[in-house]
């Protein structure tokens, strides 16, 4: 296995550092930030750094390999880029920068449902392999209709999220604005000034919206008026039921993501579902 890095950047705290130097502090914060006291946050990076390997030194060495094949796919590494909502906030067009990242090194992408590009558009330029992670709205037509253009475009993983049954409480992004209805702070403003590519970047692009939910949402919806509209499309929790039906409308791989305790592990497989992901979620 040959590693290759950027010199500017050798470790994720440089990464972070020049997030921090390229994006306003609000839109660093929408991202880097959980719910409630960030526990959830503090928590996962604590049960990761717990984790230890043991190494042989004096045995053969063999290769060490990196590839990992999942869902009848070989990718090249054991992990993927995760589905984030409002994606175009943190960068203009960051969700297809990220669907191209993720085809050209051979990881999955996951594209979120309130995410700032389309299933389409994903689909096209990651040749039909990036997954779709679904918030199950509160009416079924709505997740049948979003179901039906994921077989057009033979997307071949179903993630159906669990653990978020509401939008979360993110302190973080209150104060800084980014509450629904959102609102513009002299603060925010200030910080825009302070990064110009970001600014002119989001100005060529336009205004972030939610791509793959356009085509039921009422026209000409204000910042008010949005935010209720998507407290009330996804007020809601899954459901045996629930993951049954999609279980028989979906023919590709269907994996849950936010099982947290053994009862969910059981009912999980039970319905027959190919994948489970433990709950990680900044939200809880």
């Amino acid at each position: 296995m040959s590693l290759s890095y950027n010199y500017n950047y050798p470790g994720i705290d440089d990464l972070i550092k020049k997030a921090k130097a390229k994006i306003p502090k609000f839109a660093f914060e929408y991202l880097d930030g959980g719910c409630n006291e960030d526990i959830n946050l503090y928590k996962n990076t604590q049960e990761l750094r717990a984790v230890e390997l043991k190494p042989y030194y004096l045995r053969k060495h063999i290769e060490a390999k990196l590839d990992t094949s999942l869902f009848g796919h070989v990718y090249d590494a054991p992990f993927g880029i995760s589905p984030i909502g409002l994606q175009g906030l943190v960068w203009p067009n960051a969700p297809e920068i990220l669907a191209k990242a993720a085809c050209k090194h051979n990881i999955p992408f996951i594209l979120s449902t309130v995410s700032t590009s389309n299933i389409e558009k994903i689909s096209s330029l990651t040749e039909g392999r990036a997954w779709f992670q679904l918030y199950h709205p509160a009416e079924n037509e709505i997740r049948d209709k979003i179901i039906k253009r994921l077989q057009d475009v033979a997307c071949p993983v179903l993630v159906i999220l669990s653990d978020v049954p509401t939008f979360g409480y993110r302190p973080r992004d209150i104060r800084n604005g980014l509450a629904m209805p959102p609102r513009m702070t002299l603060k925010n403003i200030l910080q825009i000034m302070g990064r110009p590519e970001w600014a002119l970047k989001t100005l060529y692009h336009g205004q972030p919206s939610f791509q793959t939910m356009k085509p039921y949402m009422p026209k000409d919806l204000n910042m008010k008026q949005l935010g209720q509209f998507m407290n009330k499309t996804f007020s809601g929790r899954l459901n045996e039921e629930k993951i049954a039906a999609i279980r028989d409308q979906w023919k590709g791989k269907l994996v849950i993501k936010g099982i947290a305790s053994e009862e969910d592990t059981e009912m999980a497989i039970k319905l027959g579902l190919d994948g489970i992901i433990v709950s990680n979620h900044g939200g809880v």
